[in-house]
């Protein structure tokens, strides 16, 4: 494994991806060094608030909820979670429920489920084979960089771009665009596009239905969109204003650049991903 800091654009390796808007408020750890009333409690509360949003499944307001614990620091790198049984008490949903909003925080790195340990909050352990597109790395220790907090859009566009070079001229793609928190406050920006024809009802999704999970399988599980390769390039940049604007970006220093290309078994082009992040707040593993 080597880190990245490169000039120009060079190929990469195949890696893939996570994802949005919580819009939901953690609740409160409370002060410095006080102990909240307990994970049960928390994430009770956190089930309720999450539950009352607009078309928000059980399986999402779940996964969220339990994300939103970890950020908040109620539960900590290394902490063991309440088990599969006891998650079903807390949160009120089924075995499935947990155990698929277990997988989808598992499959963006936030936990690490091993048989006869339990499920923990991951720490240092290496990324995931499943994360191929988001592998970023503290400058400081070399500690993989995972993602904290994301806000997420879904829409529809007919504008051709970089992405009909791989997807072709589509007479409408899907785009999902999101913006980043990784450790360490790292922001990265990021938007993916798709041809609408392939994942027909994407464009309606419910943003909070791609929160903090990886979309490779959701594409799959949800619309047979089976990713069986993908291509990758990276190359130093400067944002313009607007690109800045749109991620909520400094406008100021370099960035990556990664494009990420992904096709199924028989060479259909299933999605393109652009991503931006400053290279002076991470190093990038290849």
């Amino acid at each position: 494994m080597r880190s990245a800091s490169l000039k120009g654009c060079v190929p990469w390796k195949e890696w893939i991806i996570c994802v949005v808007n919580t819009s939901v408020k953690p609740i409160d750890s409370g002060p410095a060094g006080n102990h909240p009333k307990s994970v049960a409690d928390a994430l009770s509360a956190q089930m309720a608030q999450t539950s009352r949003g607009p078309r928000c499944t059980k399986r999402t307001a779940a996964r969220i909820s339990i994300m939103n614990i970890i950020r908040s620091g109620i539960v900590k790198p290394g902490d063991l979670l309440p088990s599969e049984i006891e998650l079903t008490k807390i949160l009120g949903v089924s075995l499935g429920t947990v155990q698929a909003a277990l997988r989808g925080l598992q499959d963006i790195g936030t936990i690490v489920r091993r048989r006869g340990d339990g499920t923990r909050v991951a720490s240092g352990e290496p990324f995931a084979e499943t994360i191929w597109h988001f592998r970023f790395m503290s400058r400081e220790d070399g500690s993989p960089l995972r993602i904290t907090d994301q806000k997420t859009r879904v829409d529809t566009v007919s504008t051709h771009g970089i992405w009909s070079d791989h997807l072709g001229q589509c007479a409408q793609y899907v785009r999902i665009w999101r913006i980043l928190t990784l450790q360490n406050n790292v922001q990265v920006g990021a938007e993916m596009f798709l041809d609408s024809s392939l994942a027909k009802g994407l464009g309606e999704t419910n943003a909070s239905d791609l929160t903090h999970i990886n979309i490779r399988p959701y594409l799959e599980e949800t619309f047979g969109l089976t990713t069986a390769r993908a291509s990758h390039f990276v190359q130093t940049t400067e944002l313009s204003r607007k690109t800045a604007r749109k991620f909520n970006l400094s406008p100021e220093g370099i960035y990556y650049e990664i494009h990420a290309k992904t096709f199924s078994a028989t060479q259909t082009p299933i999605y393109f991903q652009r991503i931006f992040a400053a290279i002076n707040d991470c190093a990038l593993l290849l």
